[in-house]
C-alpha cells in the first residue's frame, strides 16, 4: 500500500507539472531541507497575481485548508513582491499562516509574464512572433458580435483614437488586443500588458512612469524607466483598468493629454509615444457614478468601446472548441472529443469563458492520452457548473440491456440532457449509461 501511494502522489505531481511547468511559478515545500525534492513535498502553481493555479495533496494536507481559489500571500506570511525576489534553486524559509515554517524552492516560469517582469525589472522586448500567433482574422469564426468588433478595430488601427475592450473575465481581450497590434504598424516595437488588478496599489504608479535613483525606501539604485516608457514606439495593454487607483488614473490622465511621462522623483519629462488600448469586465459609467473612476480619464480612454460576448452568447462555440484542442494537443496527438463531450461543452455555462475551456481541455488531453476525451477525463469542476455528479471510469458497471431501451435518446431529451438522472432512474452508473450511449450511436 505504501508503495502504491507514492505511485500515485509520484503521478499526480507529474500531470500537474506537465499542464503548468514553465508556464507560471512553481513553489515546492516541506517541513524538512533534506526533503524538498521528494515526491511527499508540498507542490503549489501560481501565476504572477499570487492566484494559486494547482496543488497536490500534500500542499492541502501540509498547510491544513483547501487550496481551491486562494492567493499565495493568504498561504503564507509573505507579500508577493518578497516571494518572487526569492533567488531562483536556493532553499529559503517561509512561515505559513498558521504557526508551521516551512522549507521552500521557487522555479519561475522559462517565459516570464510581464507582471513578473515588472518586480524583476528586466528590459522591455519587441513582443516576438509566435507560431501560434492569433491574427484578426481568426479571432471569430461566425459568431456576429465579435466580427463587428474585429471589423470596428481594424478601422482604427492606425488612428490616435483610443480603444476600450469591455467584456467578461476569460473571454480572450488580452489575445483581441495581441491581435491589433501584431496587425497594427507598431507589431515590430513592444508590446507591454499591465494587469492594473495584478500590482500593488503602492507600487502602481513607480511602475507604470518609473522612479529616479534613491525615490522611496527600497527604489533601485539604478532607478526605473517604468512601464509606459518600455512601450515607446509600441503598444501599452491596460488590463482591468477599473482597478486603477485615482491618484494614479490623474497621473495617466496628464500622460495621455501631454504624451510626456513624468517619474516619480523626478523633475524631467520624456516624450512617449504609444498606443493605448485599455480593457475591463466592470462597467466603467458605475465606477464613474459611484466615484471610483474619473470621469475625464474615462472619456479619454473610451474613444470606442467594444464589447466581447461572453462564450455562452457566441454563435461559433464548437468552431472555438475545436480550435483551442488543436492549440493544446501534442504533436501526434489524434484524440477528439466524443460526441457525448461536444454535447456537455455546447450545454456548458462557461463563467470562466475561453480561460475555463482552455484549462478543460489541457486537462481532458493529459488525462486521456490517445483517446477520443469523454467524459470521464473532464475536471470534476466542470460538472459543477452542469449541476452534475463528475463522471468517472471508476464506477461499478450496471447491468443494462441495449435491447430494452431502442428509446435511449429519447429518454434523455426527455430529462434535458442530463446523464446524471437519467441514470439513477435506469438504476445503471454513468459510466455504463455513457458507454450504451456510445453504442447506439455506432
Amino acid at each position: 500500500l505504501g508503495m502504491v501511494k507514492m505511485m500515485s502522489q509520484t503521478v499526480e505531481n507529474r500531470l500537474i507539472l506537465n499542464l503548468f511547468e514553465g508556464r507560471h511559478f512553481q513553489l515546492t515545500f516541506n517541513t524538512g531541507l533534506n526533503n524538498l525534492d521528494s515526491q511527499w513535498a508540498g507542490l503549489l502553481i501560481f501565476d504572477d497575481s499570487g492566484q494559486v493555479l494547482s496543488a497536490n495533496r500534500r500542499a492541502d494536507n501540509l498547510l491544513g485548508i483547501s487550496l481551491s481559489r486562494v492567493g499565495i500571500e493568504s498561504l503564507f506570511k509573505v507579500s508577493l513582491l518578497e516571494l518572487l525576489n526569492q533567488p531562483e534553486g536556493l532553499p529559503f524559509a517561509l512561515q505559513a499562516a498558521g504557526r508551521n515554517r516551512f522549507h521552500c524552492l521557487l522555479k519561475r516560469p522559462r517565459q516570464v509574464p510581464i507582471q513578473a517582469r515588472i518586480f524583476a525589472e528586466a528590459p522591455a522586448r519587441p513582443a516576438p512572433a509566435s507560431a501560434d500567433a492569433v491574427s484578426l482574422n481568426t479571432l471569430h469564426f461566425g459568431d456576429s458580435r465579435v466580427e463587428k468588433a474585429v471589423r470596428q478595430a481594424e478601422r482604427l488601427l492606425e488612428k490616435d483614437i483610443p480603444l476600450l475592450i469591455h467584456g467578461e473575465t476569460g473571454v480572450g481581450k488580452e489575445v483581441f488586443v495581441k491581435a491589433l497590434h501584431q496587425a497594427s504598424s507598431r507589431s515590430k516595437q513592444a508590446f507591454i500588458a499591465v494587469n492594473c488588478a495584478a500590482i500593488p496599489a503602492e507600487l502602481v504608479e513607480s511602475e507604470l512612469f518609473g522612479y529616479e535613483k534613491g525615490a522611496f525606501t527600497g527604489a533601485s539604485q539604478k532607478g526605473s524607466i517604468g512601464l509606459i516608457r518600455k512601450a515607446d514606439k509600441g503598444t501599452l495593454f491596460l488590463d482591468e483598468i477599473g482597478d486603477m487607483p485615482l491618484p494614479t488614473q490623474a497621473r495617466l490622465l496628464r500622460v495621455l493629454q501631454e504624451r510626456c511621462v513624468q517619474p516619480v522623483g523626478s523633475s524631467e519629462l520624456f516624450p512617449v509615444d504609444i498606443r493605448i488600448i485599455s480593457a475591463t469586465n466592470r462597467s466603467l459609467r458605475e465606477q464613474v457614478q459611484l466615484g471610483r473612476f474619473r470621469e475625464d480619464l474615462y472619456y479619454r480612454i473610451g474613444g470606442l468601446t467594444l464589447e466581447l460576448p461572453p462564450l455562452r452568447e457566441r454563435s461559433d462555440k464548437q468552431a472555438l472548441f475545436k480550435r483551442i484542442w488543436e492549440q493544446h494537443r501534442e504533436s501526434g496527438q489524434w484524440a477528439g472529443l466524443s460526441r457525448d463531450v461536444q454535447e456537455l461543452f455546447e450545454r456548458h455555462p462557461w463563467p470562466g469563458n475561453l480561460r475555463q475551456v482552455s484549462s478543460v481541455m489541457q486537462v481532458a488531453l493529459a488525462m486521456a492520452e490517445e483517446q477520443p476525451i469523454r467524459a470521464e477525463h473532464l475536471p470534476d469542476d466542470f460538472f459543477v457548473d452542469l449541476d452534475m455528479e463528475p463522471a468517472t471510469s471508476h464506477e461499478p458497471p450496471g447491468d443494462i440491456d441495449l435491447q430494452d431501451t431502442p428509446d435511449l435518446h429519447r429518454q434523455l431529451k426527455a430529462v434535458g440532457g442530463n446523464i446524471s438522472l437519467l441514470a439513477r432512474r435506469l438504476g445503471v452508473s454513468r459510466n455504463t449509461l455513457y458507454k450504451r450511449l456510445r453504442q447506439l450511436d455506432t
